[in-house]
């Protein structure tokens, strides 16, 4: 036998040696104490609805439907006048326009423009001042 040979036959007898130890095998490290995971965040309630806008945004707002809807509501042309709508019919309608349950081109976009609550705003509005 050479040496050659000799030393992987050495190798492979110590390693079955180990292996076929008696002794039971030494008890695992200790695993390194666990880093805390951040808690999960609290959910986040959900947003309070806009308060109503002051009269005076009211009017602002409603100021820029006279363009189109004709001064004071009472429209000149083919564009439907705000006046003699009630407060429920034009809520109805500005939700509509809203949702896209009707359909116009600048309506709709108005419409997503405001708040739930300026939008009630606008129909209370058109219903108590347009007669």
């Amino acid at each position: 036998m050479t040496i050659q040979n000799s030393l992987p036959t050495l190798l492979l007898t110590a390693a079955c040696l180990a292996g076929c130890a008696t002794e039971p095998p030494p008890p695992p490290a200790k695993a390194a104490p666990a880093i805390p995971v951040a808690a999960a965040p609290a959910p986040v309630p959900a947003a309070a609805p806009a308060p109503p806008p002051s009269a005076a945004a009211v009017r602002n707002m409603i100021s820029n439907c006279y363009s189109c809807h004709g001064t004071d509501g009472r429209s000149p042309g083919s564009i439907p006048s705000l006046t003699g709508k009630n407060a429920e019919q034009a809520l109805l309608v500005l939700k509509e326009f809203k949702s896209g349950k009707l359909a116009a081109t600048v309506m709709t976009r108005h419409a997503k423009g405001y708040t739930d609550a300026e939008l009630e705003a606008l129909a209370n509005y058109i219903g108590t001042n347009l007669k």
